[in-house]
Parts: C-alpha cells; structure tokens; sequence
C-alpha cells in the first residue's frame, strides 16, 4: 500500500473507528446469550471470535488521544444502541437508522456529523468555488446549502438524491439561505440512469458507493462531466485502503436500510477502465480520492 498522508479528517475517522472499537469491546461483554435474530447475532460471533481485543483496545486508544469535534460520534452512538435491537429483529421500530423514516437524525448528523468535514475537504482537494456546475449523486440535506454558498450565483449545483424527506429539508434550507435560485434538487437514484440538460465541471459521491451500484453511479458520473471534469469520493472506509477496518465497520453499517458494501478504490478504478474513460487519479489522505476525468469513453 502507497504511502498516505494523514489529513484532518483521517484524524476524525481514526477517532471514529476508535470509539467503535471501545463500544464493540462493550458489546462483546453482553453478548453472553441467545437472541432470535440469528444471523445478526452469527456475524457478531464470527467477527469477536478472530480478533485480538489486547491489540485493538491499545489502537483506539491511540486513536481517541487526540480532540475532536465530538458531534461526529452521534450516529456511531446511534448504530451502537441500533445492533442491541438488531439482536431482537433485524427491522426492529427502535433501528432509527433510514434515510426516509429518520430523516430529521440524518440531516443533524450530515449537517454537524462527519459529513461536515467531508464536504469542507471535499472542496478544499477538489478546488470547488465560485461559479462552478456541481452535480452531488446522494446529496442528503445539508449539502445543497453548503454547496450552493460555495458555488454562488455565477455558479449551479444540482443534488440527487432517493430520501424525499431529506430533499425537502434541503430546499427548505436553500430557500432560507436565499440560494435557491441556482439550485436544483431532484428525487432519483445515483446509479439509475440519469438524463442531464446541462455539463458540470465536479460530481461529487460522497458516502453514497457503499448503498449503490458503483457502476451505474459512475456512469452518471461520467455523464454528467460530458468527458472532462473532475469526480470526487468520500467514502468512510476503502475496504482495500483499510481492509483491517472493514469488518467492524460493516457490521455497524449493516443496520442502515439500503446498505450493500463499502467501495474500493480498485472497483472504481476498474469500473472505469472498463467504461473505456481516460482519467488520473490521486489520493487525499484515507477517506478522498479526487479523478481527473481527461476523456471520455473511446478517448485515446
């Protein structure tokens, strides 16, 4: 594995994957019966049966040394309560993880959650500013505004996204910040297949691969640039960037509706050479990874 160096929000994510270490050594100390979701309850099992705690417990409290913003915690605090319910039903009325039925906790945890310095990196790398066309596939509630104040009046921002509840939060925030005239949000999915009247300069994918299908949402993403442009991820975990994480994570990610698997940046980067496009690709720390899309399909 190349040589990463470590930015602001790796800090925060090893902070995060800290904290779910300590809440999952807890859990382990409970589970100490049998519950009716089986499968749940398995997968658990398996994961505690091959890890060594002495070493992991040692981990995050390396990782949770440092201060953060400890409102990024709230949903793994969330998900932690969420996996006692899953041991009962895997669609248990107290899992109030769903992008549609609990709406109004997602948009606090993507308005002041990690999801904040998600998107203020995501511009920084990227160099969004005033008066770019920005597509945002899966852009939940607290995008659209943030996006739009960057973009200005000379620019355009459209979000997608398959949560009506979350669209509505967004274009009541839009109106309130008085940006709503160079904002456009539709309610679709990432990877359906989308249809656009206009060229954008960045797509941005932030934490939306691990509940869609990676090629259908790259090729809107393609799409959407018209052959030149630059495609922005974000994803909490790269299973093959940090593949010592994945399973933990998957396990606490497995209660949000909707959730298939954390990307790799191998998947995108063989999506798209099979796609025939013509990009260069660069890290920004764990968590960014920024794609020059230089041609599209059957450039040479």
């Amino acid at each position: 594995m190349m040589q990463i160096q470590r930015t602001l929000l790796d800090k925060y994510m090893d902070f995060y994957y800290g904290y779910l270490i300590l809440k999952s050594y807890i859990f382990k100390l409970r589970l100490v019966e049998e519950y009716p979701n089986r499968d749940y309850l398995n997968k658990w099992r398996e994961f505690l049966s091959a890890i060594d705690y002495s070493a992991l417990i040692e981990d995050a409290c390396n990782y949770i040394k440092e201060e953060v913003d400890g409102r990024i915690l709230d949903i793994a605090d969330t998900m932690e309560r969420a996996s006692y319910y899953a041991l009962i039903h895997p669609e248990h009325p107290n899992i109030t993880l769903g992008f549609i039925k609990d709406a109004d906790l997602w948009n606090l945890w993507l308005e002041y959650g990690i999801y904040k310095y998600a998107r203020e990196s995501i511009v920084d790398f990227a160099g969004i500013g005033s008066g770019d066309r920005v597509l945002d596939l899966g852009c939940g509630s607290a995008s659209p505004p943030f996006y739009a104040e960057v973009v200005g009046s000379t620019g355009f921002y459209a979000g997608v996204d398959h949560s009506r509840p979350l669209i509505n939060i967004a274009e009541k925030n839009c109106r309130e910040l008085q940006v709503s005239d160079w904002v456009r949000l539709m309610h679709g999915y990432a990877d359906s297949k989308l249809e656009f009247k206009r060229h954008y300069d960045f797509v941005i994918l932030s934490s939306v691969l691990e509940y869609v299908d990676v090629n259908g949402a790259l090729k809107n993403a393609v799409s959407a640039l018209n052959g030149e442009g630059r495609i922005v991820v974000f994803s909490e975990l790269f299973r093959d960037v940090e593949p010592d994480r994945a399973d933990l994570f998957h396990l606490y990610y497995s209660l949000i509706p909707g959730f298939r698997s954390f990307p790799a940046v191998n998947e995108i980067k063989v999506t798209l050479d099979r796609m025939g496009v013509v990009y260069s690709m660069k890290y920004y720390g764990r968590h960014v990874v920024v794609i020059d899309i230089l041609g599209g399909p059957g450039s040479s």
